[in-house]
Parts: C-alpha cells; sequence; structure tokens
C-alpha cells in the first residue's frame, strides 16, 4: 500500500474494523480511485455527488447487484469521511446517500429558478439574525455559493457600485465576481445599516467579515443549519444546501451554457459543470430510482 492509503488503514484500525473488512474497503478505494482517473475527474478530492451518482450508473452496467453497489458505497463513505478527518475535503459527497439496498426512494427535487425566487422571497427578515439569515439564503439561492465561501466574504468583497459581491478563489475553487439581484441589494444595505452594526454591539466582536455569527466564534455552521431548519419547515421540498445550489447551477447550465456557468459556479473545469447539465442528471434519476438517494 501506498503512503495514503497507509494512513487510511490506520483510521480504519481505529475504527475496530477486521483485517479482512480493512482490506475490502481499501480495495474498493482503489477501484474507485482507478475510474476517477478513467473518468479524468482532476484529483478524488474533487468528486461530486454528481460524480457519485455517475459512478453508481458505471456499476450498474458492470452488471453489479444493487445490494453490491450499496456496500461499495458505504466503503466508500469511510474513505471521504478520513480526507474530512485529515482536512482535504469540506463535504462528503456519499453523505447525502442513504443506502438501503434495494429500498426504492426518489432523488431529491431540483429546483426551477422560480421556485428559488420564492424561497427567498416568503423568508421572513427578523431582528438582525433574520436580517442576516435573509441576505445568506439570497447568496445560496442566487449566487450558489458554498458555505465556506459565505462564511470567508469580507465588507471588501461587496461592489456595490457595479451590485456586484467578489468571492475569492481557492484550492478547488476559482475567483469570480456575480451581479447581485435587485432585491439582494435591498437587504443588503438594509443588513449593512442596521442588522450587523446590532450583531457586533450584541457580541462585542470587530471584525470587517460580512456576516456575523451571534455566539462567540467566527464560524457559520450553526447559523446554516438552523436557517436549513427554517427552510425545511417552511417547504417540504427542501432537503440540504446541495440540492439548493445544484439547483441554481442546473438553471445556469440551461439558461447560459456550460462556459458562462462555469465561471459563475467557480468551478475550475469544465467538467465539474457538466455534471450539471439536465439530461445528465435526469439519465441517473432512473438508476438512484433503484435502490437509495438523498434523505
Amino acid at each position: 500500500m501506498d503512503n495514503e492509503m497507509n494512513g487510511f488503514d490506520y483510521y480504519l484500525y481505529g475504527k475496530r474494523l477486521k483485517e479482512a473488512t480493512r482490506k475490502s474497503i481499501i480495495k474498493q478505494v482503489q477501484a474507485f480511485k482507478q475510474w476517477v482517473e478513467a473518468e479524468q475527474i482532476p484529483d478524488v478530492t474533487e468528486v461530486s455527488y454528481n460524480d457519485v451518482m455517475a459512478y453508481v450508473k458505471y456499476c450498474t452496467t458492470q452488471n453489479n447487484a444493487q445490494k453490491t453497489i450499496a456496500i461499495k458505497l458505504t466503503f466508500l463513505n469511510h474513505y471521504f469521511m478520513w480526507l474530512i478527518k485529515e482536512g482535504e475535503m469540506n463535504e462528503n459527497p456519499v453523505s447525502n446517500i442513504k443506502v438501503q439496498g434495494i429500498r426504492r426512494k426518489k432523488l431529491h427535487h431540483l429546483f426551477t429558478t422560480a421556485e428559488l425566487e420564492l424561497i427567498y422571497q416568503q423568508y421572513e427578515a427578523t431582528r438582525s439574525t433574520g436580517a442576516r439569515n435573509r441576505v445568506i439564503l439570497g447568496l445560496v439561492v442566487y449566487q450558489s455559493l458554498r458555505m465556506e465561501e459565505i462564511t470567508q466574504l469580507t465588507l471588501k468583497d461587496l461592489q456595490l457600485k457595479e451590485g456586484k459581491v467578489h468571492v475569492r478563489g481557492s484550492r478547488k475553487t476559482n475567483s469570480r465576481a456575480l451581479k447581485l439581484e435587485a432585491q439582494q441589494m435591498v437587504d443588503l444595505l438594509e443588513y449593512l445599516s442596521n442588522g450587523r452594526k446590532e450583531l457586533l454591539e450584541q457580541t462585542g466582536k470587530h471584525t470587517d467579515q460580512l456576516f456575523i455569527s451571534s455566539g462567540t466564534g467566527e464560524q457559520l455552521f450553526n447559523t446554516m443549519q438552523y436557517l436549513l431548519k427554517q427552510l425545511r419547515n417552511q417547504h417540504t421540498k427542501v432537503m440540504d444546501w446541495k440540492q439548493l445550489r445544484a439547483s441554481v447551477i442546473s438553471n445556469w447550465v440551461k439558461v447560459h451554457g456550460l462556459r458562462k456557468a462555469q465561471y459563475m459556479a467557480g468551478h475550475k473545469y469544465v467538467s465539474s459543470t457538466e455534471a450539471y447539465k439536465q439530461h445528465d442528471i435526469d439519465g441517473l434519476r432512473g438508476d438512484i430510482d433503484q435502490f437509495h438517494p438523498i434523505q
């Protein structure tokens, strides 16, 4: 085994898995990595939910039984959880797939632009935290920003005269400047004038971060979880942030084409954006209906 697999094996050993089980998991991970390379996905740490769905489709073409595929996904879940623990990934592309053998469930709903607009408009902003959360929601349903991108935004990233927000790049994403919608601008100015100032006073913080958490730290994980819970209560089809972001990017591909959608999403490679082409997503739906998806 190479150094990476040795480290992964030690992680599995810490979970008290038997040697035979660990060997089976590592063998499956190595097979998956070969598939990733064959698909020209730049790195296993850039694998997305849609990539995993494509792998499921590949497994079915290899006549894998549904239970076998479910086991393979369980093994891959161990691997992605280890990569997250090692700081190599932020999200587990397998975590939203509830593997339940051959139980039939439907793929999660992808929202139209009009539906996303309604989700935003119907969110009522009460108090300073509500004003903040409404602006955050807008950046997801209009600009498809990731949690880490939202957390990293500072006042300097706002280009209010141009009506844009600058999103910094990272190891996995490109920087870009995205247009803000008219209602977003109104809500953003309201938040800057009142809500943000109130949160700074309440917490005693001194920071140029755009979004101020209510707690002592600077992370927005609890804020995002609470906001998601509110959205789920109000809209039964809302499942998670990935679903909302996938909806936005899928709509961009249909309206603007691949290259512009790639820029807007911050994807380094157009292959990442191609996964959101509607006919590809619809093509996967039948395979996923056979046994498992999103909860």
